[in-house]
């Protein structure tokens, strides 16, 4: 064991690198009501990031050090996200370089919960004292905007006990894990890292450049890429509808996904809705490369389809003065991948597929998880298109003896061998002849 303490060594380490980010521009300007909300708001987004990814990996990471410091009511993503849903209905710009340094960081927390767990306790140690320095913001913030803890503050505002409390217990625990000297040196270094990455996210939030904002669907969801979104209020509010349509249509979203699933569904159907403005070669090359990425995370292509489908429904309904040629070209992107599919699986095959399926589930499931055996049948057809994980990644989440009974495991199975036996190999193009 390390002579000084845990929590010594990481205040020893990094107190001069917490006192140059008291000093930043960001603060003084927060501080003489000079900060711009775009700002503001900039920060909670980075902020989301950095909560969404590290409250997902330290749950079901097996260090049992881990496991003795993090507790539930550590979260404070939901705290963040109510906070951006207050402001979203005022599409507040972004600011790029924030969100980048801020997924850049979050793709450090991914890589060392895989390398090395243990130095996430690095990152717990400055996102959880950050609760102290919330102390000194969320005043400045409340004046600056007119916020209160229902109104854009619940990230920053704390009781100042409780915040006490709240440290004093992370500290005790922190130091009665076990943690080799080696082991000290690199939860420290992590830490050093999250601070440094803080304070270049608070560097790009203030000052910036007017003429770098843009409206990216990190206004809708935080953790999504920094892609655009349309700056019509209208084509907004039907990407959002046309999402929760799909989810809702669905409810296979909200059991495997949850919430995040939701997000990612209107940040997703945004950036679909600015495709109008392409060409359509290039409408269906986004297409396939999203369709690619959702079928390999367990969402069969179809789902794509429906969603593009219910797109254009909601555009054409409520954004009439565009062109409805504009809109069409996502029809024609959905009737591509519905060709796509009936290349591998015809109609009627399809159809009898998923007949079979639904009645050997039973009225109960059918009605709890609708669409399920279509998706299967798609996934098939996925994977034979090319895309290698279409098919496991929805299996395994399907077939879990903890979450489903065995008559519907069997279903799944079943409609899948079925799927395969009547689905027809994609022809290879033939290659040039010699003369």
């Amino acid at each position: 064991m390390p002579t000084s303490s845990l929590m010594t060594r990481l205040h020893e380490a990094t107190d001069g690198i917490h006192a140059q980010i008291q000093e930043l521009p960001y603060p003084r300007a927060l501080e003489s009501r000079d900060l711009p909300l775009e700002s503001y708001v900039g920060h909670l987004r980075a902020m989301a990031v950095l909560h969404g990814v590290l409250e997902r990996e330290l749950p079901i990471l097996r260090d049992s050090r881990l496991r003795a410091v993090w507790s539930e009511n550590m979260r404070r993503f939901s705290r963040v996200r109510s906070d951006l849903a207050f402001f979203a209905p005022r599409a507040v710009l972004d600011i790029p370089a924030a969100h980048e340094v801020a997924k850049a960081l979050a793709d450090r927390i991914l890589q060392r919960s895989l390398d090395a767990p243990v130095t996430l306790l690095g990152y717990l140690y400055v996102l959880e004292g950050s609760i102290l320095g919330a102390e000194v913001l969320a005043p400045l913030a409340k004046e600056a905007f007119g916020l209160d803890r229902r109104r854009g503050l619940a990230y920053l505002e704390w009781d100042g006990a409780v915040a006490r409390e709240r440290w004093r217990g992370f500290g005790e625990r922190m130091d009665a894990v076990s943690v080799t000297a080696e082991e000290v040196d690199v939860i420290v270094a992590a830490a050093v890292e999250a601070f440094v990455g803080i304070r270049r996210v608070l560097e790009a939030l203030y000052p910036f450049d007017p003429a770098v904002l843009t409206l990216k669907v990190t206004a809708l969801n935080p953790e999504a890429g920094a892609h655009p979104m349309p700056d019509d209020p209208g084509e907004v509010e039907a990407a959002i509808h046309a999402g929760r349509r799909c989810c809702l249509e669905y409810p296979y979203f909200a059991w495997r996904y949850g919430e995040r699933g939701q997000r990612y569904a209107s940040s997703d159907s945004a950036w679909l809705a600015t495709l109008i403005a392409r060409d359509q070669a290039t409408v269906d090359a986004q297409v396939e490369w999203l369709g690619v990425v959702l079928a390999s995370r367990g969402m069969p292509r179809i789902l794509l389809q429906r969603h593009l489908e219910l797109l254009y429904e909601e555009l054409v309904a409520r954004a009439p003065e565009r062109r409805e040629e504009d809109f069409a070209k996502l029809m024609v992107a959905a009737d591509r991948l519905a060709d796509q599919r009936r290349a591998i699986v015809a109609d009627a095959d399809f159809d009898a597929i998923r007949a079979r399926f639904e009645q050997a589930v039973g009225p109960d499931w059918r009605a709890r998880l609708p669409g399920v055996g279509a998706m299967l049948v798609s996934a098939v057809a996925d994977q034979i298109h090319g895309i290698e994980d279409a098919v496991a990644s929805l299996e395994d989440w399907l077939t879990d003896p903890n979450r489903f009974p065995p008559h519907w495991i069997a279903a799944v199975r079943d409609a899948l061998r079925e799927a395969r036996a009547r689905a027809v190999p994609l022809r290879e193009e033939p290659g040039p002849t010699a003369d």
